[in-house]
C-alpha cells in the first residue's frame, strides 16, 4: 500500500516538473539575460517609431526609436539585426510554404535582406559590445521597438546603439518550426 502511494506521488511530481519546464508558445527555452542586459528591457511602449528603411535613408541621429522584426541574434552579446516590417518573413503570408526557419528570410535576395535590415547593439561603459547569454525576453521574429542613438561605424555601416528595447508582438509559429536554442 505504501509503495503504491510513493509511486503515485513520484509520478505526480515528475509530471509537474515536466509540464512546468515545457517550452511555452513552442519557442526556445528561456535563457536569462545578464543584469546589465535586463536594464535594456522597457516596461512600456516607447511610442511612435520609424521603420528600418526610413532610418537608414535619413542617417545618423542622436535619439531615435526604430521598429522592426528580430531577424538575427549574435550569440553571447546584446546584439541583433532587425528587419523592416515591409518585408514578410518566410511563411508569414503563404502558410503553405512550411518553412522550418521563417526568421532567415530565405525567400528574399541577399541584397533585399541587407537593404531591409539594421544592426542593433548595446555597449558597455567601455564602448564594447555588451556580453550577455540572451536578450531580455526576446526571440527571433519578435516585433520590437528599439530606442537609442544611430551612428555610422568605422566601415560606414549604420548601427543603432540601443538604450532600450520593447517587444510589441510575438507571432506564433507552427509546430514544425524548431526554434534555435
Amino acid at each position: 500500500m505504501m509503495s503504491n502511494r510513493y509511486l503515485t506521488l513520484t509520478l505526480l511530481a515528475l509530471f509537474t516538473l515536466t509540464t512546468a519546464c515545457s517550452k511555452p508558445d513552442n519557442g526556445p527555452a528561456e535563457v536569462p539575460a545578464s543584469a546589465e542586459a535586463q536594464k535594456l528591457a522597457l516596461t512600456a511602449d516607447p511610442g511612435a517609431a520609424l521603420a528600418v528603411a526610413e532610418v537608414k535613408a535619413d542617417g545618423p541621429k542622436d535619439e531615435v526609436t526604430v521598429e522592426g522584426r528580430l531577424y538575427k541574434i549574435t550569440k553571447g552579446y546584446a546584439a541583433m539585426r532587425i528587419m523592416d516590417l515591409t518585408m514578410d518573413y518566410c511563411g508569414e503570408i503563404n502558410k503553405e510554404e512550411k518553412c522550418p526557419t521563417p526568421w532567415d528570410y530565405c525567400c528574399d535576395t541577399k541584397g533585399d535582406i541587407a537593404a531591409g535590415s539594421l544592426l542593433v547593439e548595446a555597449r558597455n561603459a567601455d564602448g564594447k559590445p555588451l556580453k550577455t547569454p540572451a536578450l531580455p525576453n526576446l526571440r527571433l521574429l519578435d516585433k520590437v521597438k528599439v530606442t537609442g542613438k544611430l551612428i555610422k561605424d568605422d566601415h560606414g555601416n549604420l548601427v543603432l546603439l540601443a538604450s532600450g528595447m520593447f517587444r510589441s508582438d510575438r507571432p506564433t509559429a507552427p509546430d514544425y518550426v524548431k526554434w534555435p536554442e
